[in-house]
């Protein structure tokens, strides 16, 4: 996964104080609605291109080049084992950054962002298989449910199932 430098940016009003509003970023996975942060997405962007990568695993079906720095895209479907998203010509990605990586992640559409008031924001379900090992909260809104999603983990998880035990890939 390519690495990326922490943004100065700021945060959208409110986000960071509890009792405010939330940013979140909103997208399709697989029929559900899943969201995060909205501070860890960096731009939209048309995939280009994808080059295989030998022995990548299925959750990384590629990479490709944007503004001349090799990304790596995540199916989040396939790292949580719940199916493959489909690439098309037409396939959006969000370009995100955890830590000192940054990567695309697919989805089968994306919403945009969404605010939340954190008072709204209910804990996830108990359950630690799938798509509910990475949540960090529930929150409705008028379109109805949104999974938050712990995006550093869920980076961290396909980063270390990715690069085998040993490897000094870091």
């Amino acid at each position: 996964m390519s690495q990326v430098r922490p943004s100065s940016e700021a945060a959208p009003s409110g986000a960071g104080h509890a009792g405010q509003d939330a940013w979140f970023f909103c997208l399709r996975i697989l029929g559900g609605r899943y969201a995060f942060e909205a501070l860890l997405v960096t731009e939209v962007v048309r995939l280009g291109p994808l080059t295989r990568l030998p022995a990548a695993p299925s959750f990384l079906p590629g990479v490709f080049m944007h503004r001349g720095e090799v990304l790596p895209v995540l199916d989040i479907g396939q790292l949580v084992g719940q199916g493959a998203i489909a690439i098309r010509a037409s396939t959006r990605a969000a370009v995100v950054h955890s830590g000192q990586w940054k990567v695309a992640v697919i989805s089968d559409g994306l919403e945009g962002l969404v605010v939340i008031p954190r008072r709204h924001l209910e804990a996830p379900p108990a359950e630690s298989s799938g798509m509910a090992e990475f949540l960090s909260g529930v929150a409705r809104d008028k379109l109805g449910t949104i999974a938050v999603l712990d995006l550093p983990r869920l980076v961290e998880a396909a980063r270390s199932r990715a690069v085998p035990a040993g490897s000094a890939g870091t």
